[in-house]
């Protein structure tokens, strides 16, 4: 039996893997320029090792002689790749038929033997490990140019892409890892690039031609994919439509997000004991969220493990992410602060405390509005209160500190590599060494504070360590809690990656996404991607809405007025009667700057109405100069459930979702919702009008830049 059969039966991969490692294969094997790259395009955490994996087992049984795999530059990750593969190729390793070695710890010499086998090397992207590699084929063993190689470079984006150009001059360099990568793949006669990652935007968005370049140092050689595989998602599968993709309150997924007060992520990070004072544990504003996610994290273990216990499985562990900074002196300043508070549970839970109650009693309360909108099993408050209270007086809140290699390695399982759960609740606080490649298991709770002034798409969702495979019922009891204004970024920029996602699945990423800007003429023209910066675009899919949210109206007296305008504005035959009219473009944008004048942003980034009204340009051009118009009132949504930016549940009734998602429109549509607003309704004042903005169902993706680089 070849490699790949013994491995597939092992693994009992399902048809749909088997399909997309042959195809890979298939594609690399008969590739009319095999230095051109090919890409496996997955989800994060979805289980693209595993897929990888398996094609370098396929390319095995198709003459493949040698396997490179490239990991992101840490230690830990490059250890858990060896470890991994070593446990999916274990039979091949006991039977001589395969030798696996990190570079920087290769056995010294290879024998003969060695040599005839299949060999796969693991190394960090890192100018030492790199010039290791060339040297192993340069100086050590040169028969091994002569043999075929696979180059599968994992997490692709993550240093293999990155240009520079020094200030004053024109050429532009690619950086040394890139560079290194580039004269390997020089050096090597018979090799096959693959690239492997979930972000793969600074490849997409790369010039076609960019290796041609008339400033470039050298020749570069082409990292844009000549094709792309998608790796198939399986049913268990978790990702961003799940955080950002709006749900109605009958859904579980509609309470996951939990918005946290800027002023609270400040606080966590340094030590400033005016900010937090330990005498005010209980009451200070500035832990209020951090302070309840613990306990309904603690919450959450009680709930899963007793609905375990009911059905009769296995009892879990699970764990919880504070991901606020990058900075270790913050971090021991937030381990600090949880450990007073957990001091401060177990002083509360010894002498019934009440407080511990009242915070316990709002955990429940929230987690009861997902775990019932799942249909799922919610024991009584008195019975997971005393839950609670065990899990908090026998110390199973473990609480560790996650901030470079040294400290992660004693962390990891011997045999998985992943994160390990020592008590029932594990809390792991760090920064960027739990990004890309470290898996947690049983992640119920994501405490993200993050916030750059320039968020890069692929960095960020890599953090989003609470994405992957996930039992229905943990989904119910998850909670991921951040600021508004990053979850705005974060909303945006997963619009952006689901957008481009689309394009390759569909096999229209060369034209099935439109960039545009605005124009000084106040027109919309093209605009090139690889100008744009992914912090400054908004993305808006084929019968996708755009809209804002987190927003208040201005004072009554300036509202009333403006309200006056907008209502004479609006066309009488199509208010109340769910159906669109017909109005002119220059028509729907003075409604725009009208409404927009009423509305104020609450958080960072302010809504941007130029974008909505550049976006409805460029819709109408293609519909002829077409725009349709519905209005419907008598609203009574309240500011607290004004988040979703999909604008599904603002739409309300599936009966307006329909007509505003008619698959037959052609023309982009402007819906307007009269909302009652005032004070009673959490609103500064009332009435407004709510305005959204359809695509047409037709239309391509489209992303506009609102910032274009010169």
């Amino acid at each position: 039996m070849g490699f790949y059969s013994r491995l597939r039966e092992r693994r009992q991969d399902d048809e749909d893997i088997q399909n997309c490692i042959e195809n890979i294969v298939d594609q690399l094997d008969h590739a009319d320029d095999p230095k051109k790259p090919g890409m496996l395009l997955g989800k994060i955490q979805s289980g693209k090792t595993r897929a990888f994996l398996g094609v370098i087992a396929r390319a095995f049984d198709r003459d493949f002689d040698i396997a490179i795999v490239l990991t992101k530059g840490t230690k830990t990750l490059a250890s858990q790749t060896v470890k991994r593969i070593g446990r999916d190729f274990k039979e091949f390793i006991d039977n001589d038929e395969l030798v696996l070695f990190d570079i920087m710890s290769a056995p010294e010499p290879l024998t003969k033997a060695e040599l005839r086998r299949k060999i796969v090397i693991v190394a960090k992207k890192q100018a030492q490990n790199m010039t290791r590699i060339q040297a192993l084929f340069d100086d050590k063993y040169p028969s091994l140019k002569e043999r075929r190689v696979l180059l599968v470079d994992d997490e692709a984006d993550m240093a293999s892409v990155r240009f520079s150009k020094k200030k004053g001059e024109q050429d532009f360099d690619q950086g040394t890892i890139a560079n290194q990568m580039d004269n390997l793949r020089r050096t090597l006669g018979r090799i096959s690039f693959l690239q492997v990652t979930a972000t793969p935007y600074a490849l997409y968005l790369q010039p076609e031609d960019y290796e041609r370049a008339p400033h470039a140092k050298g020749i570069f050689y082409p990292k844009r994919p000549a094709f792309t595989e998608l790796l198939p998602i399986h049913d268990a599968y978790v990702g961003g439509d799940a955080y950002f993709g709006g749900h109605g309150v009958d859904d579980p997924r509609h309470y996951l997000y939990v918005p946290v007060d800027d002023r609270e992520h400040d606080a966590l990070r340094s030590n400033d004991g005016r900010a937090i004072r330990d005498d005010r544990l209980w009451t200070s504003d500035n832990i209020k969220v951090l302070r309840r996610s613990l306990v309904t994290f603690l919450l959450a273990v009680a709930i899963r493990r007793r609905q375990q216990k009911e059905l009769e499985q296995s009892l879990q562990k699970y764990a919880m992410i504070i991901h606020n900074d990058t900075q270790r002196a913050a971090h021991t300043w937030q381990w600090e602060t949880v450990q007073k508070l957990i001091l401060a549970f177990e002083e509360a839970a010894e002498k019934g405390d009440q407080r511990l109650r009242q915070v316990f009693d709002e955990a429940y309360a929230d987690l009861q509005r997902s775990v019932l909108a799942d249909r799922g099993h919610l024991p009584r408050a008195n019975e997971c209160y005393q839950d609670v209270c065990a899990l908090i007086a026998d110390g199973e809140l473990n609480v560790q500190r996650v901030n470079s290699d040294v400290q992660l390695e004693p962390l990891l399982d011997s045999e998985t590599a992943e994160l390990k759960l020592r008590t029932k609740a594990n809390l792991f606080i760090g920064g960027s060494i739990l990004d890309r490649g470290i898996t947690v298991p049983n992640l119920l709770s994501f405490y993200y504070g993050r916030n750059p002034k320039r968020m890069q798409a692929d960095t960020v969702l890599q953090h989003s360590r609470m994405y992957g495979a996930r039992p229905k019922a943990d989904l119910a009891v998850t909670r991921f809690y951040t600021s508004r204004g990053v979850f705005a970024r974060l909303s945006q920029i997963h619009a952006l990656e689901t957008a481009l996602r689309e394009a390759f699945e569909t096999g229209a990423h060369d034209s099935g996404v439109v960039f545009i800007q605005s124009d000084a003429r106040g027109g919309v023209i093209p605009c090139a991607p690889s100008k744009i910066s992914l912090s400054d675009v908004v993305a808006v899919r084929p019968n996708d809405m755009y809209l804002p949210t987190d927003f208040d109206t201005i004072a009554s007296g300036g509202l009333r007025r403006v309200m006056k305008v907008i209502d004479a504005s609006i066309p009488d035959d199509c208010v109340g009667t769910k159906k669109f009219v017909q109005i002119t473009l220059n028509q729907a944008l003075d409604l725009l700057d009208l409404i927009a004048k009423s509305l104020v942003s609450d958080s960072e980034p302010e809504f941007d109405w130029g974008a909505m009204k550049g976006l409805l340009k460029y819709y109408a051009d293609s519909a002829g100069g077409h725009v349709l118009l519905l209005a419907e009132t008598g609203r009574r949504l309240s500011k607290s459930a004004s988040g979703d930016r999909s604008g599904l549940s603002i739409l309300g009734t599936a009966e307006l979702r329909s007509i505003v998602r008619e698959p037959t429109r052609t023309a982009p549509a402007i819906v307007l919702l009269k909302q009652d607003g005032g004070p009673d309704l959490e609103w500064k004042a009332g009435p407004f009008w709510w305005p959204m903005l359809a695509s047409p169902p037709q239309s391509n993706s489209c992303i506009f830049a609102t910032k274009v680089a010169t």
